[in-house]
């Protein structure tokens, strides 16, 4: 909603703009910076029931509104970090906590 976010998954790196929408696969491991200093705002929804279809085109596609040119992918990106991270997994309604180093 305000602000870009540069999202980071074990697929590659999306770079989100406002009024932009990124889904992430139930189970992909992710990363959320915010390249420029000053306030942010934005949602973020999960799917608990089944998982997240793109719907057929119907009217929004008879219109030319949800071409597949207007879906984006993540550009492969390969990270070697040094140092201690902190990995966090939702898992059945608890965080669980793992401290990676290399």
């Amino acid at each position: 909603q305000h602000g870009d976010m540069l999202i980071t998954t074990e697929c590659g790196l999306l770079a989100v703009k406002p009024g932009e929408i990124a889904v992430i696969q139930r189970g992909h491991k992710f990363k959320v910076d915010f390249p420029e200093k000053g306030s942010r705002r934005g949602y973020i929804c999960e799917v608990f029931d089944g998982h997240f279809v793109l719907p057929d085109l119907g009217p929004i596609g008879a219109n030319g509104l949800a071409n597949p040119r207007d879906f984006l992918h993540p550009t492969a990106r390969f990270e070697d970090k040094e140092g201690k991270h902190t990995l966090l997994q939702k898992f059945l309604g608890g965080v669980f906590e793992a401290e990676l180093e290399r």
